[in-house]
């Protein structure tokens, strides 16, 4: 009984972490890229598609542990420790007074995440296809 409950304290911890990232993602105080990287690491982190599917024997969770552990990774690092801690602390407020409204903000977190990255290759493809090399 007492490894489900620790279980779902780290599954909490997990969660107010993700949180956290969007609402630091959420401040005007972060940098552009940093959003970006921030958008990637959440929407690959809460997203069903995956680079590798997860049928793949180990790359397929590969994949998902390295890709995200390493968005968040540089995230963290790249943020104000000022920002992490307001919105940790903001997260942890809003989680434990409401769990309904979550699934609300991962689908919308999801859908942007997803906007951002065709936004990104439409520009990268249009920039390509107008390049003149000579």
């Amino acid at each position: 009984m007492i490894q489900i409950h620790t279980l779902k304290q780290k599954t909490h911890a997990i969660n107010t972490e993700i949180y956290a990232l969007y609402l630091s993602y959420r401040d005007n105080r972060v940098k552009w890229y940093v959003r970006m990287l921030l958008a990637f690491a959440i929407g690959y982190a809460i997203s069903p598609i995956d680079l590798v599917p997860d049928l793949v024997a180990v790359f397929g969770f590969l994949d998902d542990v390295v890709v995200v552990a390493l968005g968040f990774h540089f995230s963290y690092h790249l943020l104000s420790k000022n920002v992490v801690g307001q919105a940790k602390l903001q997260a942890f407020e809003e989680l434990n007074n409401s769990s309904a409204s979550m699934a609300a903000a991962a689908y919308r977190i999801v859908g942007y995440a997803w906007m951002l990255a065709l936004a990104i290759v439409l520009v990268l493809l249009y920039k390509f296809t107008t390049l003149t090399l000579f």
